[in-house]
């Protein structure tokens, strides 16, 4: 199975590349197999339809994890993430995750205290998947709500309701795998 890792040389991204042989790593950084900015791609550029072409899913992990930027940061994800979906439905790719967070329901656990710009736009990101499954019972999207990925050296330094949100790397694998439906 093909999958295209959007985000491919961040945090998460970097941990899922080699989860998934054969992966086609896209993002913004040098060192990725498609150089390119979700903000400003040509999906209908040859390198990257060709990519789409022998995609068999699509992981999009090239948001910001940080809860605290501008309102324009997560604005600007949801037009991006809004624009990679249409690519998918061009492409009738049938496996795609996107990612979300405890962040987009405000009763959930540790996100409780804190609203704001980044878990409204993992919020219109969980809408977006059942938007991009309605009329189609041959797709799985999901919006996955990703936990914190960070190195273990600093979970043990972090909050109580943070560490209980820590996703090791098998974890991250176990469920992108699943969410994928692999």
């Amino acid at each position: 199975m093909t999958i295209l890792i959007f985000g491919a040389m961040g945090n998460i991204g970097r941990r899922l590349m080699p989860a998934f042989p054969g992966a086609i790593g896209i993002d913004r950084v040098p060192g990725a197999d498609i150089v390119a900015d979700l903000a400003t791609i040509d999906y209908t550029a040859p390198e990257i339809a060709a990519a789409f072409e022998k995609a068999d899913g699509v992981i999009h992990v090239a948001t910001s994890a940080n809860t605290g930027d501008p309102d324009a940061v997560h604005w600007a994800a949801v037009t991006a993430t809004a624009r990679l979906l249409e690519a998918c439905d061009r492409h009738d790719i049938k496996r795609v995750v996107i990612p979300s967070s405890d962040w987009a329901d405000p009763k959930t656990r540790w996100a409780a205290h804190n609203q704001n710009a980044y878990g409204h736009s993992k919020r219109v990101f969980e809408e977006m998947a059942h938007m991009y499954n309605v009329g189609h019972t041959d797709r799985h999207c999901v919006a996955l709500r990703i936990g914190w990925v960070t190195d273990y050296s600093n979970v043990l330094e972090a909050d109580q309701w943070l560490q209980a949100n820590y996703w090791d790397d098998a974890r991250l694998i176990g469920q992108m795998q699943a969410a994928l439906g692999s």
